[in-house]
């Protein structure tokens, strides 16, 4: 990857100029986490809410333009993801900060990431990846249990958040991304 930087600001622009109103407050939420988790457990901080900012930067584009996106880049190996749409704007957004933002690998994986997480996560996409599930915007079943680990592990609240919504897609009957149970799995086998 280039070496160009992105400031905060410029971050948080692209963001409000991308996202409605009510998505970019939900971004906001996700840098005070970021930046929190960040502080907690020696994350560069600058690195984690730029990439707070720009986690869903695609969030609110077109299904069909995301999915060209994808189809376009190498992103479509991964298992089922053609399945699980729920998950495209977080791929394409990865694509999307490393080819038109020039941004490092370790912001594009946590931008990529940051829904289904995957095994071989940096301390950077842990924090996005906690962040975004445990932003005060959220409330939901087990929000209050990740965050309360997130204060001390992230690799805790990571396998918490991930258990919980692997359980929630089952109870769906919906596809799940295989980055999910490899990073479930590979955190389960660290608590042993």
């Amino acid at each position: 990857m280039n070496n160009l930087k992105m400031d905060i600001d410029k971050a948080r622009e692209l963001a409000k100029s991308a996202l409605s109103r009510s998505r970019f407050y939900h971004t906001e939420c996700v840098a005070k986490a970021a930046r929190q988790l960040a502080l907690t457990h020696g994350i560069d901080e600058q690195k984690a809410v730029v990439a707070a900012y720009l986690h869903d930067i695609l969030k609110e584009r077109d299904k069909g333009d995301l999915l060209q996106s994808l189809i376009a880049s190498d992103i479509m190996n991964f298992e089922n993801i053609e399945k699980i749409p729920a998950t495209w704007h977080a791929y394409a957004g990865g694509l999307y900060v490393r080819d038109e933002l020039g941004m490092d690998d370790d912001i594009v994986h946590a931008v990529m990431y940051h829904t289904a997480g995957r095994a071989g996560m940096s301390g950077l996409e842990k924090v996005i990846f906690v962040a975004d599930y445990i932003s005060e915007d959220r409330e939901f079943f087990g929000v209050p249990e990740v965050r309360e680990l997130a204060q001390t592990s992230l690799d805790k609240a990571c396998v918490a958040a991930l258990r919980n919504s692997i359980v929630h897609i089952c109870k769906k009957f919906k596809h799940i991304d295989t980055n999910s149970v490899h990073a479930f799995n590979e955190l389960v086998d660290k608590r042993d």
